[in-house]
């Protein structure tokens, strides 16, 4: 599903990211975890063509990053869903319309998209706020609405940056949850944290750590720790 070769980036003259290797298949459950400033977001953006892969080699859920053409961005996003860490919700528009617009812009029927919603707000606790406008809404409550927009759509891939940051533990539980059940169903799923304690919620998923840039640690379920910038 995912896999990185000797992949690099810089900014001006800041190395954000130097020759980092790793593999997922799919189905597979990767934390990435390490500091602020790790490079644990630059290496999600360049997993959605947020940003563009000049040094190294990688593919992303059947696409060959180093090769991937601008028209061809959309359709690697059909499979690849995003849950940012500043949300990027419609602040105007309500819970319902936030969640249905990422079906909407695939031309799923109106039945099938009702249902869909319905049941990804239902599941993230969300329900009684389905027809508020989500500017009015706390953080944590936005947090759960681009998740649920991230998620109704099935995708094969879910990259997502710190969703855990503005839940307080009972939601972070439940949110995790929902992630293990999406990933049980063969969803890939790739999150970077810094919570010790989301990571002891999934103690069978893989773990990339990163320091500077650079990979310092991998760590398959229930073994011990490879060598920095071996392949998962």
């Amino acid at each position: 599903m995912v896999e990185f070769k000797r992949v690099s980036h810089v900014f001006g003259s800041s190395w954000a990211l130097k020759d980092v290797s790793f593999a997922l298949d799919k189905g597979g459950f990767l934390f990435l975890t390490g500091h602020s400033g790790a490079g644990k977001t630059t290496l999600l953006r360049l997993m959605y063509a947020g940003l563009p892969l000049k040094r190294g080699h990688a593919s992303v859920a059947g696409f060959d990053l180093r090769k991937l053409r601008r028209g061809h961005v959309p359709e690697l996003r059909r499979r690849v869903s995003v849950i940012f860490q500043d949300f990027k919700i419609l602040a105007q528009r309500s819970v319902f319309d936030n969640v249905a617009l990422a079906l909407e812009v695939r031309g799923v029927s109106r039945q099938h998209l009702e249902r869909r919603v319905r049941a990804i707000v239902r599941a993230l606790g969300l329900e009684n706020k389905s027809y508020t406008r989500c500017g009015h809404l706390s953080g944590g409550e936005q947090q759960r609405v681009a998740i649920a927009r991230s998620m109704v759509v099935n995708p094969k891939l879910i990259l997502a940056d710190e969703p855990t940051g503005n839940l307080d533990a009972d939601l972070s539980t439940d949110l995790i949850n929902i992630f293990k059940q999406f990933n049980s169903y063969g969803t890939t799923v790739i999150m970077a944290t810094h919570n010790r304690h989301i990571l002891d919620m999934v103690p069978d998923a893989h773990v990339l750590h990163l320091e500077n840039g650079q990979v310092t640690e991998t760590t398959l379920p229930n073994q011990a720790p490879a060598e920095p910038g071996g392949l998962l």
